[in-house]
């Protein structure tokens, strides 16, 4: 799974040019009526500096203060400050401040509780944090804080981000950097067209400020923030890291340095082991076919868990220790499959990337340290296949949402080379829907459906349901079929077909009163197991655009059955809807006097559209459910 960089407060800004002793005025009533609009928080002031004073040494300043208006603004007033052994904090000062800007608490370091940096889920973590959590007795309130922090890694510089968050106005940021003449600075700037960043550049020193930044209200089928607000990286060609000095100008001899200092001689395995997968492999010739049983000897030896001891947060463990102990990270096990994939005579690469299910770019712009994942790439005559070495699940060649279309650095003894994982097509994220449903004469119906599932809707499944209990499976299925009342499942199955790379679902249920009387009609939805239930909401004077980040295709094929006693009074039309933002098709055909045939089919297509566009992509999904929620008529 993921390798941690830990970076606290990545958000928080100072600038060299501002004393700790200045005095500010806390007085909400200063604030420009303008940030206040849809503003559960306003950041004052957001202050970083960065000095990097050699190859090895770097100090970093953070000064932030936050004017918290209710209770959900409130994690803003939290404090964290990571540490480490090669990483210290000092001079933490904190306060908090009433409406009127007069101080009431000075926060005492005792206050401070010291944890571990335990993740719930590492095995080893040598890292340590302090947090500070206030609760408050009146609103609005302002948290001020500012730190130090000196560290001897400079492989990762952190990014100066505005803003993450919705319903957050910043009134102030300032940013600057300072690096020695040996050392060059590489930076990407993005998102600046528009905004009134000011920006000073000279040699040795480059600073940003922006001022009056309003709150962005959440739209729904938004990019990420990092898309739409500006936002700098920054790396140095001369950096070290655990320890390590490191020098590189381009991916290519970056990817050297990393996999000589962090990769090299940690794929060593028992000659045992070795043998073992030459023998499983040694009748197959195909080298895909010998990944797959590579891939499947992994899955059933080893699991996922983190470990994050020093160096360990980039460095693998060995993978002889992997194939001895059955557990690793994601670098172990990553390292642990290539070592395997090396036995048996299959190319292989270790590979950074940002895992999420947001999708976040490795930057091919400029070089420094980044990602948060590995995984591993198998270059192949027809392409490459990418493989998530931490799950016992996935099928092989199977990334999901977690790592799906994005950028990625492919380290190999040769260097760096940017690479883009598996875009799946809408067709790809297929879901596939054949069930029956008896009709009885009181409107209750008798169902039986299979769902099969694959690409990320197969990914989307298998997380949600298996390995769940039989009763948190009837939770599951009562909500995913929440449009129909008074549910009764006499029999629910899941199985992960990895083979095929299908999630199948096999559910048999009764549910009463489905049909609706009135008068001497019976009233019938015709789409029983998979509606549109919802649309998007209407937003007025929407500000960003909207994205649909994965499509899709869902296919249903259903045969409903009616009670022979009642009259089929009517039946709603088959119908077929086209857009940019993908196609719908209703099939309703009567079989016989008994038997009804229904198909329906639905793509959304992926897509990054104007803001004016949501609106129509609004009304296409408003038409689908009108025809979703087409009602059969009955006479009783």
């Amino acid at each position: 799974m993921k390798f941690s960089i830990k970076i606290a407060m990545v958000a928080l800004l100072l600038y060299s040019t501002i004393s700790y002793t200045q005095d500010y005025d806390f007085n909400v009533n200063l604030i420009p009526e303008t940030l206040k609009k849809d503003a559960n928080s306003i950041v004052r002031l957001d202050n970083f500096f960065i000095e990097v004073e050699s190859q090895d040494q770097m100090t970093i300043k953070v000064e932030t203060a936050v004017t918290i208006y209710n209770k959900l603004a409130d994690k803003y007033a939290n404090i964290r400050i990571d540490y480490d052994k090669r990483r210290s904090y000092s001079n933490v000062k904190a306060y908090i401040y009433n409406a009127t800007g007069k101080e009431i608490k000075k926060i005492k370091k005792s206050e401070f509780k010291d944890f571990s940096a335990q993740d719930g889920f590492s095995l080893f973590n040598d890292g340590r944090l302090i947090y500070y959590s206030y609760t408050p007795i009146s609103y609005p309130y302002t948290i001020y804080y500012r730190y130090e922090i000196k560290t001897s890694n400079t492989a990762f510089i952190p990014d100066w981000i505005l803003n993450g968050s919705y319903y957050q106005s910043i009134q102030n940021a300032k940013f600057e950097i300072k690096y020695p003449s040996g050392i060059t600075l590489n930076k990407v700037e993005k998102n600046f067209e528009g905004s009134d960043v000011l920006k000073v550049e000279k040699p040795g020193v480059l600073s940003y400020e922006i001022k009056e930044i309003l709150a962005l209200k959440s739209e729904g089928y938004t990019p990420s923030l990092r898309k739409v607000l500006p936002t700098v990286q920054f790396g140095i060609n001369k950096f070290s890291l655990e320890g390590v000095d490191g020098e590189a100008t381009n991916w290519k001899d970056f990817g050297i340095w990393y996999y000589d200092n962090l990769l090299k001689n940690t794929q060593e395995l028992d000659e045992g082991t070795k043998q073992k997968i030459r023998s499983l492999t040694a009748k197959v010739v195909d080298p895909v076919e010998k990944a797959k049983i590579v891939y499947e000897f992994v899955q059933n030896k080893v699991r996922y868990i983190s470990v994050q001891v020093g160096i360990g947060g980039f460095k693998p463990m060995l993978a002889a220790d992997v194939d001895r102990l059955g557990y690793g990270d994601c670098k172990a096990l990553s390292n642990y499959t290539k070592a395997l994939m090396d036995a048996a005579g299959v190319k292989s690469n270790y590979t950074i990337i940002y895992g999420g299910r947001t999708k976040r770019d490795i930057s091919n712009e400029f070089l420094s340290v980044q990602g948060n994942h590995i995984i591993l790439n198998l270059p192949t005559d027809n392409g490459d296949i990418w493989l998530e070495c931490t799950s016992q699940k996935n099928p092989f060649g199977h990334l999901g949402s977690f790592t799906d279309d994005r950028d990625v650095l492919v380290v190999t003894p040769e260097g760096g080379k940017i690479k883009h994982t598996k875009i799946y097509k809408s067709e790809e994220n297929y879901q596939f829907t054949k069930g029956s449903y008896s009709l009885k004469e009181g409107g209750s119906i008798e169902a039986s459906l299979i769902i099969e599932s694959s690409g990320t809707q197969y990914d989307d499944n298998l997380m949600r349901n298996d390995g769940e209990s039989p009763k948190e499976l009837d939770v599951l299925f009562k909500k995913y079929l929440s449009h129909i009342n008074n549910i009764e499942f006499s029999n629910i199955e899941v199985l992960n077909n990895k083979k095929e790379g299908k999630f199948i679902e096999k559910l048999d249920f009764t549910a009463t009163n489905y049909g609706s009387k009135t008068n001497s009609q019976l009233l019938v939805p015709i789409n029983a197991f998979n509606m549109l239930n919802s649309v998007p909401k209407k937003i007025r004077n929407r500000k960003l655009p909207f994205v649909i980040s994965r499509g899709y295709l869902d296919v249903d094929e259903v045969t409903i059955k009616l009670p022979n006693n009642l009259k089929l009074d009517y039946l709603p039309k088959s119908t077929e809807l086209a857009s940019k933002y993908g196609s719908y098709s209703l099939t309703i055909e009567k079989v016989d006097e008994s038997n009804i045939l229904f198909k329906r089919k639905l793509q959304i297509d992926a897509g990054n559209y104007p803001k004016e566009d949501y609106e129509l992509y609004r009304a296409f999904l408003k038409k689908i459910k009108r025809y979703d929620n087409s009602k059969m008529i009955l006479s009783i």
